[in-house]
């Protein structure tokens, strides 16, 4: 309980601020923790939320809380303690953590609600027609409305406003509304589906993957699914799902954002009806708010969710999945740099239940995470179903030329589908027409004049843009130094779609990326064209490669396998194992047998080996060995420090201050498990206009590094005081360059 005092008691409220403390505030009462108050902060009010920690032991006169929000408690004790938890974490402000946790609907100034409101309208039973009518004769539009809903219908509002051809759903609303006063009208919600009866459709592989997940499903625990794509992993979770639904428990399902499809969303409801609520970001306030509700007072059994929804309160949580638990999307890269993966394991520590990670390709860490024995794994090496996987083979580009990015070879390979009616995926991993406009004479490149980045040429508006800050610009007809004709080198999707048309103009071609798909509407409708077959070939990026099931697909063809090969990041060839396997299992996933054509420079490359035996054993220990070598992850814990600043020489500055302080704590310390690297200028140097510098910190135990970071990141908030400064740290970085 907070202090009290003759004039009422000191509460610590967690405020959306960057600043890393909780912030005390007088009340005539005591105020649970957990409750949402409007608080005066400086010259402004912000909505905080009362946190149980001990108040600040100072006598200044602290200015009294505006207005309790709550009757009851926001946040339960179990959430409360697991966001405290995550904000020690990642040493991030605990304001903003719970900020972010809430749905935006409750980060303003409103109290509570029940969002449940009434959905559906029948008409009354019990009162007889004749007598409706004659109470409707003055009231055209009632009547209008009223009959609409004839034969003892139960409908939506925008299904009375179809059948009675009434334009404004606003005239809907009020005059049911008025139905409902007059007692005409009752409206209810349409019963509940519930789980569905199904048979085992498990084979032998899944079934004893779901026997292990059963054996420990009473406490924590974490199991490993790792099953080849197209194995049928989702069944082994539907099933698992299944079990804690009867036992009127609920689960929590992370999905990557690109994987939340219509598709996906169908098959959980088809199998669970109307206990299915997603929470993403494709969906408006309201409806995320309405899943928050429900999750929380129990009556949605499945929350399926992309790494926001870890934050969800769930009342009966009985299981967390993780799918594609790999995925970099789980991974928050700005503000509150959390790990949703990392997150659900805790979540399901503290709440003392089981967690399911699944994957095709397993994440280094997770992996091994199952071979030294803290994980349960299981292993699913067979396609679900009559389906195998696709045989992978290479084009050597060493011994054939390419036009505009394609061999003779694959464009063969595409002909033949097309005379077969079968659909082929092209992907490369870069958007946009050419990557580089360049003149072939004096050597000058279009660059972005707020970053340090050549500017991509985009065809379809001819415009040149930044990748970085999203800047565009004109494109000059000719060279601005010698005036010769420019020339666009390399090839992005616009530039394989061009060629495509031209060397198939009879096929349907659908670009996938993220020019072409902007929203979440977009994506649903393009994914509706691939499945129904109104596209023979389809190119793509990274975001094609996310889970989805193309029946109709037979080949693959990857155009540029080489990136990430020889890259400075630690992670990058495990990055482009997971991407080469994840789009090559897109093929031969229905009755047909899949092909996958790999165009690379390097087919003799060790790595690129194991892509074509698609073994993820070889590739795994391979990948270990160095790595443990070289002291990194999962061998090691990483925080990086990154430094933004007007001027170039003032982050150099402030980082070298941090190294120095960084350095007299682990003399004071002792924390030998502790290296600091000297700071360095990132390989994109200048974004947006801002100059970017990073200082690498290694620890061999996680516990001596979270040791020093409190103190640092305490010295370096109270140091950093320049408003042409801006600073970040994250914990377990999965991007370092």
């Amino acid at each position: 309980m907070p202090p009290a005092s003759k004039s009422g008691f000191i509460i610590s409220v967690a405020v959306p601020v960057p600043l890393r403390r909780a912030f005390d505030y007088r009340s005539k009462s005591d105020i649970e923790p957990g409750s949402r108050v409007l608080i005066p902060f400086r010259n402004r009010q912000l909505v905080g939320v009362v946190v149980p920690l001990p108040p600040d032991k100072s006598v200044r006169k602290h200015k009294n809380i505006i207005h309790v929000l709550d009757d009851q408690p926001s946040i339960s004790p179990t959430m409360l303690e697991f966001y405290i938890w995550s904000a020690s974490y990642y040493h991030h402000p605990i304001g903003e953590v719970i900020h972010a946790a809430l749905p935006p609907n409750l980060r303003k100034a409103v109290r509570l609600y029940d969002p449940d409101t009434p959905e559906y309208y029948m008409q009354n039973p019990d009162i007889p027609e004749y007598e409706t009518l004659d109470t409707l004769s003055r009231a055209p539009k009632q009547e209008q409305l009223f009959l609409s809903l004839s034969n003892g219908q139960c409908l939506r509002l925008d299904e009375i406003e179809k059948l009675a051809q009434v334009s404004d759903i606003r005239d809907v609303r009020g005059g049911m509304q008025s139905l409902i006063r007059k007692g005409l009208v009752i409206h209810s919600h349409r019963p509940v589906n519930g789980t569905r009866p199904f048979e085992s459709t498990l084979n032998q592989e899944q079934s004893r993957s779901l026997s292990k997940i059963k054996s420990t499903e009473k406490g924590f625990h974490t199991h490993l699914v790792h099953g080849i794509t197209g194995s049928g992993k989702t069944e082994v979770y539907l099933h698992a799902i299944h079990d804690c639904l009867n036992r009127g428990q609920q689960v929590l399902v992370l999905v990557p954002e690109i994987s939340l499809t219509k598709q996906l969303v169908e098959r959980f409801v088809n199998r669970f009806g109307d206990r299915v609520h997603c929470y993403h970001s494709g969906i408006n306030k309201t409806q995320r708010y309405r899943t928050w509700w429900k999750a929380g007072n129990g009556t949605a059994g499945v929350i399926l969710g992309t790494r926001s929804a870890v934050f969800m309160p769930i009342l009966n949580l009985a299981r967390i999945v993780v799918d594609e638990e790999h995925d970099l999307s789980f991974k928050q890269m700005d503000g509150f740099r959390y790990h949703a993966r990392d997150l659900a394991i805790k979540r399901a520590s503290l709440q003392n239940i089981p967690v399911i990670l699944g994957s095709a390709t397993p994440s280094m860490e997770s992996m091994q995470n199952a071979r030294s024995g803290k994980y349960h794994l299981s292993t699913l090496r067979k396609r679900a179903g009559e389906a195998n996987l696709p045989k992978i083979q290479f084009i050597d580009l060493r011994q054939q030329s390419t036009r505009y990015g394609l061999s003779p070879s694959l464009i063969s390979a595409i002909k033949k589908q097309l005379e077969r009616s079968q659909q082929t995926i092209l992907y490369i991993n870069r958007r946009g027409y050419a990557p580089i406009a360049e003149c072939p004479n004096c050597k000058w490149r279009a660059c972005c004049d707020r970053c340090d980045a050549y500017l991509t040429y985009h065809k379809t508006s001819d415009r040149l843009c930044c990748h970085y800050c999203g800047k565009t610009f004109e494109t000059p007809g000719i060279c601005p130094q010698c005036r010769s004709e420019l020339f666009f080198r390399g090839a992005g999707t616009q530039r394989i779609e061009e060629s495509l048309e031209k060397l198939f103009p009879d096929a349907s071609i659908l670009r996938f990326d993220r020019d072409r798909v902007r929203s979440f509407r977009q994506l649903q409708d393009t994914l509706d064209a691939i499945n129904s077959g109104q596209a023979d070939i389809i190119v793509g990026t990274r975001m094609i490669s996310k889970g989805h099931d193309f029946h109709g697909v037979t080949l693959v063809g990857i155009v540029n396998a080489d990136h990430g090969l020889f890259s400075v990041d630690f992670r990058a060839p495990e990055q482009l194992f997971q991407d080469l396997l994840q789009v090559s299992g897109r093929s031969g996933r229905g009755q047909d047998p899949g092909r996958v054509l790999i165009q690379t420079h390097h087919p003799d490359n060790p790595y690129m080996e194991m892509v074509r035996t698609q073994d993820y054993d070889l590739f795994f220990e391979a990948c270990r060995e160095e790595r443990k070598l070289a002291h990194v992850p999962p061998f090691s814990s990483f925080a990086l420090w990154r430094v933004e600043s007007r001027k170039r020489e003032d982050g150099f500055r402030f980082l070298r201050k941090i190294k120095q302080y960084g350095d007299s704590l682990l003399a004071s310390m002792n924390l030998e498990a502790v290296q600091i690297m000297d700071p360095v200028h990132s390989p994109t140097p200048r974004i947006d206009e801002w100059h970017r510098s990073q200082l690498l910190v290694n620890a061999t135990t996680r516990a001596h590094l979270h040791q020093i970071l409190k103190h640092w990141v305490c010295w370096a908030e109270n140091t950093s005081t320049s408003q042409k400064l801006r600073w970040s740290l994250d914990i377990d970085p999965m991007e370092m360059y």
